[in-house]
């Protein structure tokens, strides 16, 4: 079998590192820097202890040389890149590829309507398979620790059962198959985990304000954050309320995920987990402090390729978005961009992005009609 990664970040060389390992599987990579990667990767402990080594059998800036008879295709990326990286693997696709999203919630199903179309089977992991922080790019990456189990949800639905046997096998991971996509384009991870953090941190930040020292993004998480967190949560709760057919408890919603059922549990809980330890917030030094750091993912993608997604599916079926709109509004002018116009969300910074309305998708019937 031939598996192709998408992206060399921290979960794209864990994977590697990990699927490298199976004897039956050719792994390859895509990237635009293949002169910096070795075919060994070493997969290590917290502490830098060698756990074990995943080959990767070819490296290259090539589309073809990789894409062209891949059964697998796994995407690390983030959507935005994505998106341009797709258009330019789509010549080399075999008939009938996979294709899979981890994680699967940034509207990337939207970019692959053709290929759906035309045979190919997309998935999306509800969440990442673990947490992982590179060691040295392109040789080595600590792995902090691995989800129990994995959710999976694919277009077609139908097929989703064979993807979660064939990942099982792949990652050594139990995989539980969604009932469809929508489980994994709504799930409430980074779109509102990261966005809500990011705001408190940020909400009163204008050009000149320089932060003393780099804040934790996790460690210093406070009871604001938390409060805001629970408010976003309840309102993609009741999206999926509205929207009747999903299995609630297959969502995966923040406070059964936490296993918190106030504000202070949840601050106990995401301030406390040692696997986020160390992780730090968007900050770029300078001689005067911290800044922003507006290049950094969160920003470009969590808001307008997470958060932009679920507020659109709350458009779409009418459930009011105080918490959401409060963000996307401190968002707008924090970024420059245009979200909403007169109270309604319908600024030009939407165009572009992979929401339902943008392709064709108008109601309730037309969403099932598009992820059955």
């Amino acid at each position: 079998m031939n598996i192709c990664i998408l992206g060399g970040g921290n979960i794209g060389t864990l994977l590697m590192g990990d699927i490298g390992r199976n004897k039956n599987i050719s792994v390859r990579l895509l990237t635009s820097r293949p002169d910096d990667w070795n075919h060994i990767i070493e997969v290590c402990d917290n502490d830098g202890t060698i756990k074990h080594t995943g080959r990767i059998d070819i490296i290259s800036s090539n589309p073809e040389e990789i894409i062209k008879d891949a059964d697998i295709i796994i995407s690390t990326l983030p959507s935005y890149i994505f998106s341009k990286t797709l258009q330019r693997i789509k010549p080399f696709l075999r008939k009938g590829v996979w294709i899979g999203m981890m994680p699967g919630n940034g509207g990337g199903e939207f970019y692959c309507d053709e290929l759906i179309e035309n045979g190919c089977t997309i998935f999306g992991f509800q969440r990442v398979y673990g947490i992982a922080r590179l060691k040295e790019y392109g040789k080595s990456v600590y792995d902090l620790g691995k989800k129990e189990e994995l959710f999976i949800g694919a277009i077609p639905a139908s097929n989703t059962s064979k993807v979660c046997n064939a990942l099982e096998s792949i990652l050594s991971m139990k995989c539980n198959p969604l009932e469809n996509f929508l489980q994994v384009s709504l799930t409430p991870a980074n779109p509102i985990l990261h966005t809500a953090r990011l705001y408190v941190i940020f909400h009163d930040y204008k050009e000149g304000v320089y932060f003393k020292n780099m804040i934790q993004f996790y460690n210093e998480w406070t009871d604001e954050c938390s409060e805001m967190l629970i408010a976003t949560d309840e309102e993609v709760q009741n999206l999926c309320l509205k929207l009747g057919t999903i299995d609630l408890k297959k969502v995966g919603f923040i406070k059964e995920y936490f296993g918190a059922d106030s504000t202070q549990q949840m601050t106990k809980q995401i301030s406390g987990k040692p696997a986020l330890k160390n992780i730090e917030s968007p900050l770029i030094k300078t001689e005067k402090g911290y800044i922003p750091d507006f290049n950094s993912r969160y920003f470009l993608e969590d808001f307008p390729y997470g958060l932009c997604i679920i507020k659109s599916f709350c458009e779409l079926v009418e459930v009011k978005t105080p918490f959401i709109d409060k963000i996307l509004m401190w968002f707008e002018s924090f970024f420059g961009v245009e979200y909403y116009v007169y109270g309604k969300f319908i600024g030009k910074d939407l165009k572009g992005l992979p929401l339902p309305q943008n392709f064709g998708i108008k109601s309730i019937e037309d969403v099932f009609a598009y992820y059955k």
